[in-house]
């Protein structure tokens, strides 16, 4: 018998792996994903992106047992999946998985953590599952979503593809095919189902779309899996071949990467995932942590500045398109706005990125200050890092700089426990109950001695 593609190792991971595999670091590392997903979704349930979803769910008239954040709605487990989803990602404030390859885009692989924790929070509510099957199914979507993520061509991102959308889905689907127990050819049939339902485009960044991919790659995750326990069938190869879901989108894979390496190591564990420090685009993070440090290790005020230069790549440039955003959600993808609301408050948090801000005569008269180029020789270094030469010029003449090619909240400089509950305050504050709030964090780092989700689900919803 030949070698099993790569469709058929990833059925033959989801049935077979069991809660008893799950180590204990692990674990810890699921609760603080789970943390940091659970915290960026009540913080985007008030964005208008998802009111409007909210209202699109109210005038559907589905009944069910899935609640979604941040509010008091119920409904069925794909809607609910399609609601937290993108409430998940509507402030770019959900984590990033990292290459751990040299031929990869570093930071541009996915949006981990959304798409299958909205997953896995619809369908335990459904189905009253115990904890540790729904740790199980998170822990195998996690983990599918990441390999196929860095297994398939880097082309797919390059050529316009977000992955969030894309490859996030397929983390949903193996959630919701395990806590279903789907029988091998079953998830087959799934993973060809999402397939063909698998999209998101780059064109979109910056506007309200952009969350909906991850919304949708949640939800059609759900749907996939439900189809495919009726037996509703799908190509059972996929993934592969010269019209499977590898070739068509990303222009090939390497089988390497998954072939043997599903939860070894997993990729939660190494090379691990960033947490995000500001809820913008990622590869605008290690430029602002290195100009927030100059700004304060010499106390420069605004009205000192004469000219910020931002040095970076082109994939930097491409992504962080928008000199002049007209709103908070061109706002997260403007290198002008990121760096400049930056030395004015000398923050850039959730209240940072609003509407209001970014009208704000000051922040407009100093990204006019702020000129990003292409520099050659960073350019040279490839796009393993996000890479960056800040310089700030002071009008007396000094002139400042600094080198950056990592943020806070990566593997190599991760947040501590308490900077993870802090963020949770800061996405939940105004939003949850002050008491909801401290007894969910603590709910959430003991997960484990739960029976079912209805105790914390309870105290993020309305």
């Amino acid at each position: 018998m030949g070698t099993k593609n790569t469709t058929q190792q990833i059925a033959d991971f989801v049935t077979t792996f069991q809660y008893e595999g799950l180590s204990a670091d692990l674990l810890l590392m699921v609760k603080r994903s789970m943390l940091d997903g659970l915290a960026v979704m009540i913080a985007g349930s008030v964005t208008q992106t998802s009111r409007l979803i909210r209202k699109y769910l109210e005038d559907t008239k589905v009944d069910g047992k899935s609640r979604i954040l941040g509010s008091s709605i119920s409904t069925s487990s794909q809607l609910a999946a399609l609601a937290n989803g993108i409430s998940g990602h509507a402030m770019d404030y959900d984590d990033t998985q990292l290459s751990s390859l040299p031929n990869r885009v570093y930071g541009l692989l996915t949006h981990p953590t959304v798409p299958p924790l909205a997953a896995v929070l619809a369908l335990s509510q459904e189905i009253n599952c115990t904890i540790d099957q729904m740790l199980l199914a998170y822990c195998i979507g996690i983990e599918v979503e990441c390999k196929i993520a860095e297994a398939i061509n880097p082309n797919h991102y390059k050529r316009g593809f977000h992955t969030t959308g894309t490859i996030g889905i397929f983390g949903a689907t193996t959630v919701a095919a395990k806590l279903f127990g789907l029988s091998n050819m079953q998830v087959r049939y799934a993973l060809g189902i999402a397939a063909s339902k698998s999209a998101g485009l780059r064109v979109n960044f910056g506007t309200m779309m952009k969350p909906y991919h991850a919304g949708a790659a949640a939800e059609n995750g759900v749907v996939a899996a439900k189809l495919a326990r009726l037996d509703y069938k799908a190509d059972p190869n996929a993934l592969d071949g010269e019209w499977g879901f590898f070739q068509v989108s990303g222009g090939g894979v390497d089988t390497d990467l998954i072939r043997g390496k599903l939860g070894n190591p997993w990729s939660i564990l190494e090379p691990g995932i960033s947490v995000k420090p500001y809820p913008c685009g990622s590869l605008a993070h290690p430029s602002m942590d290195a100009l927030l440090d100059l700004v304060v290790k010499f106390d420069i005020t605004p009205d000192q500045i004469d000219e910020v230069k931002l040095g970076t790549s082109s994939n930097v440039l491409a992504a962080l398109r928008y000199k002049e955003p007209q709103n908070e959600l061109e706002a997260k993808f403007s290198i002008p706005f990121c760096l400049g609301i930056l030395i004015l408050d000398r923050k850039a948090g959730i209240e940072q990125f609003t509407l209001e801000r970014v009208k704000r005569s000051d922040i407009s008269n100093m990204m006019t200050k702020i000129n990003a180029y292409l520099d050659e020789d960073i350019e040279a270094m490839g796009f393993e890092r996000i890479r960056s030469f800040v310089e700030i010029k002071l009008k007396n003449g000094k002139i400042v700089h600094a080198e950056a090619a990592t943020s806070r909240g990566t593997p190599e400089r991760p947040m501590s426990i308490e900077e993870l509950n802090e963020k949770f305050r800061e996405c939940a504050s105004g939003i949850l109950k002050s008491d909801d709030i401290e007894k969910s964090i603590e709910t959430i780092w003991n997960i484990e001695n739960e029976k079912n989700l209805e105790y914390l689900i309870s105290m993020l919803t309305l």
